[in-house]
């Protein structure tokens, strides 16, 4: 199968717009990822930029909020549709709250080798990327939408066998996110356009 695939960026207070790059034993690694470009960094809000976002996204929030309700005066439901879905509450606080990695890795594992195009932080404007889920390999594929009908470059791939797991996660609620575990332990999230399905054909379903 192919799907639409980007690192993931988080979403809460602390880490919303952020995606980090650790090691296991929480080292920021984004310096030491050959043939990177150089990128934002990873700074978590503090509490006034936390406030600052907050009155943001209420100010947001509220434009379509307030159109639905002029929208909806002569609906009997009165239901609001179109908002934005809550990321709901995590499980998981230490990698989605106080910090958000994408790529967890030790030198010399899986994740590390993962392409910097997967960064939306620093994709080239009309890029995207793809992830291929064959019978025998994982692949990354990127697609310059700049370039016409110029086949897809080959960015990145792993024998299917060193992949461990594919699993779409709970959050956000919007179940967008997996995280593909490799057999060495390196692990990657992803936003995928399709992240059910990604994760149901790694089970073979």
């Amino acid at each position: 199968m192919r799907t639409n695939v980007t690192f993931a960026t988080g979403l809460g207070p602390r880490v919303v717009g952020l995606r980090s790059f650790r090691d296991t034993e929480r080292r920021y690694i984004e310096t030491e990822l050959t043939g990177w470009p150089p990128g934002p960094g990873f700074a978590p809000r503090g509490v006034s930029d936390r406030a600052g976002s907050r009155a943001l996204d209420i100010v947001l929030l509220g434009i379509p909020r307030l159109i639905n309700i002029v929208g909806n005066i002569a609906t009997p439901s009165g239901q609001l549709v179109g908002e934005p879905d809550s990321p709901g509450k995590s499980k998981d606080p230490e990698n989605e709250v106080d910090d958000f990695p994408v790529m967890w890795a030790d030198r010399g594992t899986t994740a590390r080798t993962l392409p910097w195009q997967l960064d939306p932080a620093r994709q080239p404007k009309r890029y995207r990327t793809e992830a291929v889920l064959t019978d025998r390999r994982l692949l990354v594929l990127g697609v310059d939408g700049a370039a016409g009908l110029a086949p897809a470059d080959e960015l990145w791939q792993t024998p299917r066998p060193s992949v461990a797991a594919i699993e779409q996660l709970a959050y956000p609620q919007t179940g967008s996110h997996v995280r593909v575990r490799f057999t060495d332990g390196s692990w990657t999230r992803w936003k995928a356009g399709d992240a059910a399905k990604l994760a149901a054909r790694f089970r073979g379903e």
